[in-house]
């Protein structure tokens, strides 16, 4: 594991983002960001308990102060950032014609405004050593068009535009940036689409749990720990040829 090397991964105080931070541990110091701080602290003390080196800061990622702290953290801790995960994302559906502008608004101030800020801020030291890796934790919606989402599927078509354009920008310093897309995987908001399915249809958990898997090829909801494979992935530097190409994890969906 190498301690002078830092991975910065958004939202990584639950689900998939603790995965991330837990697997990429292993391979370089880990600095952890999101809102809630018992979170950040329980997985900061995972990390310690395996003998790997990790960091924490309380912020909003759509507030561009939160990534100069983060960036300022790593600097003072003597790490190079090495790997950065833009994983922290808010999804709401409903229909377009009666979606409330606000919650418009505050979905891409996350999706997409807190990845702008966080990649401004950590580019210029990648540059500086030549080389890092930028992966965007992104979704099936950053691809596909999905009834009832048009917020979320809208912000993740703008988050993999972003990506796929620093990745033409920043190849040159060896930068590789990577939209990982997976289809539904084990997380808080997975759980609310199941339980929405419940609410809304009537069904058993179990009977929604199905429908969700279904819409995946593999009949299967995805383990988090996937995901955070596929980012240790491009960050071993074993596959440069990724950059700019959104990786997709969807069972063939």
């Amino acid at each position: 594991m190498n301690s002078k090397h830092v991975t910065i991964v958004t939202g990584g105080g639950r689900g998939i983002g603790r995965a991330i931070a837990l697997r990429m541990a292993k391979e370089t110091a880990v600095l952890i960001v999101g809102r809630t701080e018992s979170d950040l602290q329980d997985v900061c003390r995972e990390i310690d308990t395996a003998g790997g080196v990790a960091d924490y800061l309380v912020g909003d990622v759509s507030k561009p102060s939160t990534a100069k702290k983060a960036v300022k953290r790593a600097s003072k801790r003597g790490w190079k950032i090495r790997n950065l995960v833009i994983n922290a994302g808010v999804a709401k559906g409903g229909a377009a014609h009666t979606f409330d502008r606000k919650v418009w608004k505050e979905i891409f101030a996350t999706n997409v405004d807190g990845g702008f800020y966080f990649a401004q801020e950590c580019l210029p030291g990648m540059i500086e050593q030549q080389g890092g890796t930028i992966c965007f934790i992104n979704s099936i919606s950053g691809v596909q068009g999905f009834k009832y989402d048009s917020a979320y599927t809208a912000s993740k078509h703008a988050q993999i535009g972003f990506a796929k354009s620093i990745a033409l920008e920043y190849a040159k310093h060896g930068i590789v940036v990577v939209p990982i897309c997976p289809h539904f995987v084990e997380s808080d908001m997975t759980r609310r689409t199941v339980a929405g399915l419940v609410r809304h249809r009537g069904i058993t958990e179990a009977a929604a749990e199905d429908i969700v898997k279904n819409t995946n090829p593999q009949k299967r909801i995805i383990p988090a720990e996937e995901v955070a494979d596929a980012v240790a992935l491009v960050a071993s530097g074993l596959l440069p040829s990724l950059n700019g190409n959104p990786l997709m994890l969807t069972g063939g969906a």
